[in-house]
């Protein structure tokens, strides 16, 4: 039987931990791919920017409920530590993103050169965070998320993005994850179909604990799908082709 020496033996299991973390930061980076790729929440909207970066706009204040003031700190960054900052691919005074009003913008990535996905808020800092002036090194100091520090016990995106917003949100949501359903009725039919049959296959893969939202979201989506069929059928016996989407298919 050959026996490694002790060095070879540190360095197999190093290259070890290496190859399984750059798996779940593999698996954390499709996640985001699948999330940038919905619509209709109402609390928060993903927009997917490459491969690494997704940037979240959060709603800031519920308009809904009666209205009460959020406390002056709802969530802190990690200490810069040395020369290592962590800074995101482009600085927060270079963000070209504006969020819309009352909303924070944030971004989640999970750059491979790090090997890790971090946050990093990209606007109202003084709201979420007290900061001590304008420095922009500690304006792109990564936030200090529990869900961000856990990432490689099975933490999913959706588990960063509900944090995200019961931080931002007042008051703090019971279902993060509620749907804008006058929002989604607005789209167009064949735009609602879609939406609606994406957002169930996530609703029902990923987070199987919010029923309330699907039941709804499944007789939208049928009734989409029923409407959709009645327009088709309507067309060919009218004698003209179905309308097309914009990607050349018939609807």
């Amino acid at each position: 039987m050959c026996i490694l020496p002790f060095t070879s033996s540190v360095t197999v299991c190093k290259q070890k931990r290496e190859r399984e973390q750059r798996r779940k930061l593999q698996h954390f980076l499709s996640d985001l791919a699948l999330l940038g790729s919905l619509q209709g929440f109402k609390y928060f909207q993903p927009w997917l920017r490459g491969k690494e970066e997704l940037l979240l706009t959060v709603v800031n204040e519920d308009l809904t409920p009666p209205h009460w003031t959020p406390p002056l700190s709802l969530c802190v960054l990690r200490e810069p530590s040395g020369a290592e900052h962590l800074l995101p691919a482009s600085p927060s005074e270079r963000e070209i993103a504006v969020p819309e009003v009352n909303c924070t913008l944030f971004l989640l990535a999970g750059y491979v050169k790090y090997g890790r996905p971090y946050a990093w808020i990209r606007s109202n800092h003084e709201r979420l965070v007290n900061i001590g002036g304008t420095d922009s090194m500690v304006k792109d100091t990564p936030m200090k998320l529990k869900s961000i520090a856990d990432w490689q016990k099975g933490i999913r995106v959706w588990d960063v993005i509900s944090e995200l917003v019961c931080l931002c949100t007042v008051p703090s949501p019971s279902n993060p994850f509620a749907l804008d359903v006058r929002y989604i009725k607005s789209l167009p039919l064949p735009d609602r179909f879609l939406v609606t049959g994406a957002l169930l296959n996530f609703l029902e893969i990923f987070l199987v604990s919010v029923v309330e939202e699907v039941r709804p979201l499944r007789r939208l989506h049928v009734q989409s799908l029923l409407e959709l069929q009645r327009h088709r059928e309507s067309s060919w016996a009218a004698g003209s082709p179905p309308e097309q989407d914009s990607s050349g298919d018939d609807i």
